[in-house]
């Protein structure tokens, strides 16, 4: 039966009390879990092999055909049920998703729905860009993930010209980047007007549910980050320039390890990097280990990087069959080791919220979402054994804690950049490089850029998120804060910190965002009085 009827017998369906309401809602939200699946696999086929022609042609027939269907059939749904008599018997059940759906429908505009479309395969273009990315180095063609080891090599010749290559090749394609940019962006401040929003700002936070916090209590964040943990970053990169015998850093500089030691080889290939986090998971927890091998033994990971690979990493779901599925580009870094740990922490989320019934409470707020994969990488990174000697766990920790460090900074400098952009409809590409390189100079942390300046002026074009899912960053900032308390508290009890941590994923999305913290024995706070702390944990163990 076609998309539309599944819909049509939902919407026409008598439901005459709140039994038969509870019942109409599941059977919406299973139908719902279908669809998203299909999406999902489509969306899997297309980015593991951009080159693929059928999968692009799959996944783009589903984009232009199957979601807008979806996108009108749910705005009519969502409105039989919440003008339905009984709603109130369910609000104890359901009422957090109640609240979403009614933003949802003061949003809608029916005009949307094919501006929607169209981002979509404005993104798949995107892609195909990034993804088509490569280089020529040393006689051989390596994709841009690829370089990333010769990026750490203590070779500071080597380097240089690597990342040279890199930026080279990222700049031949600025142009057609900045189109890019400017097509989605056009579209998105549409898409705002269209719901009777002055700018994509005011949209975006109501659009993405964030009932809990303001764009005021970002500026905030970004204010804190800049007073806090900016001068700890400056004196990290200080330090480190001193032991290179440097006067200045260049941006070559701030990968490799600052004692001349090679880059860290934590594995060979994909497989290997796969079985040895098994056997890292088998330690920290028996549930983990459960959940782990589902992944394993149903080839639920595709970890090596390849050409024609679209570039990142992500975790996504199944739906109907409830299992995750990890996506990455893995070149045998440290790095890496990293990504696979965040990316099996939403994995295991997934598993642990796969008893909730309706399929909205298993999408999470990523600011949840992303507490349960950085508090993997932080507590998978007190045991490395698998992967390094007692010396090289030290080493790749240390570089993990530092990346905490620095990760804020950079979450602030993409936040406010997204800030300033949506608020300012009629930005050029002019005015969008004067914006950036402001904001570099605002949260400068010693870097020396001289001589760099076309390559400093595009460097927001790698930060996938701006183009394929904008505002979707100050999250990692809010929930790094809560995987820090997570670690804190595994500090003190290990097994109860984890036991909380899986309490909460099992809420899925039922609870609202302080809720969730709660329930995981953290705090949903972003000021001073909670980040102070949390940084003095984190360079007081690099202190050690």
């Amino acid at each position: 039966m076609e998309c539309k009827a599944l819909f049509n017998q939902l919407l026409q369906r008598e439901i005459p009390d709140s039994e038969n309401l509870r019942k109409w809602i599941l059977d919406w939200s299973e139908l719902s879990s279908v669809l998203a699946e299909e999406s999902a696999r489509r969306y899997v086929a297309m980015t593991c092999d951009t080159k693929n022609k059928e999968a692009a042609e799959n996944y783009e027939f589903f984009v232009s055909n199957i979601e807008p269907i979806i996108l009108k059939e749910t705005e009519k749904l969502q409105k039989k049920m919440i003008e339905h008599k009984s709603l109130n018997d369910l609000e104890g059940e359901f009422g957090n998703w109640f609240r979403a759906v009614r933003a949802d429908l003061e949003l809608f505009n029916e005009k949307n729905i094919p501006l929607e479309t169209e981002l979509n395969l404005e993104i798949q273009k995107y892609q195909k860009i990034t993804g088509a990315m490569s280089v020529q180095y040393k006689g051989e063609t390596k994709t841009m993930q690829q370089m990333n080891p010769y990026l750490q090599t203590p070779n500071r010749e080597e380097r240089e010209e690597a990342w040279r290559l890199l930026t080279e090749r990222r700049l031949q394609d600025s142009e057609a980047l900045d189109a890019a940019f400017d097509k989605l962006f056009s579209l998105r401040i549409q898409i705002a007007k269209n719901s009777g929003y002055e700018n994509y700002l005011d949209y975006i936070f109501k659009a993405k549910h964030r009932f809990d916090y303001t764009p005021q209590h970002c500026k905030d964040f970004h204010e804190s980050i800049e007073k806090i943990i900016l001068p700890l970053q400056r004196e990290i990169l200080q330090n480190r320039a001193k032991k290179m015998g440097l006067a200045k850093l260049r941006p070559w500089d701030s990968s490799c390890d600052p004692e001349g030691r090679p880059a860290l080889k934590p594995f060979k290939d994909g497989a290997e990097l796969i079985s040895k986090c098994g056997n890292l998971f088998n330690r920290l927890n028996p549930q983990w280990k459960e959940w782990y091998g589902i992944l394993e033994k149903e080839k639920l990971i595709d970890a090596d990087s390849r050409l024609g690979k679209a570039p990142g990493g992500y975790q996504i779901t199944f739906d109907k069959t409830r299992v995750p599925f990890i996506f990455m580009n893995a070149a045998g870094t440290n790095q890496d080791v990293y990504t696979l740990l965040h990316e099996s922490g939403h994995a295991f989320h997934q598993f642990a919220m796969a008893e909730q019934e309706l399929f909205a409470f298993r999408e999470v707020p990523s600011e949840f979402a992303e507490v349960a994969s950085m508090s993997l990488e932080l507590l998978g990174s007190e045991d490395l054994s698998d992967f390094y000697s007692e010396a090289d766990s030290r080493r790749s920790r240390t570089d993990a804690l530092q990346d905490i460090i620095s990760l804020f900074p950079w979450v602030a400098i993409i936040d406010a950049f997204q800030h300033e952009l949506y608020t300012r409809p009629n930005h050029t590409a002019k005015d969008r490089k004067e914006i950036w390189l402001a904001l570099q100079e605002r949260f400068a942390s010693g870097i020396d850029w001289a001589g760099l300046e076309k390559a400093r002026s595009y460097s927001w074009q790698k930060q996938l998120h701006l183009f394929e899912c904008p505002f979707y960053y100050v999250e990692y900032g809010i929930a790094q804060l809560g995987a820090l308390q997570i670690y804190a508290n595994a500090k003190k009890d290990h097994n109860l910190a984890v036991q909380n941590l899986i309490k909460a994923e099992k809420l899925g999305s039922s609870k609202p965002l302080p809720e969730l913290f709660t329930a995981a024995g953290i705090k949903f706070d972003f000021s001073p009085k909670i980040i102070e702390p949390l940084a003095r944990i984190i360079m007081d163990e690099l202190k050690c």
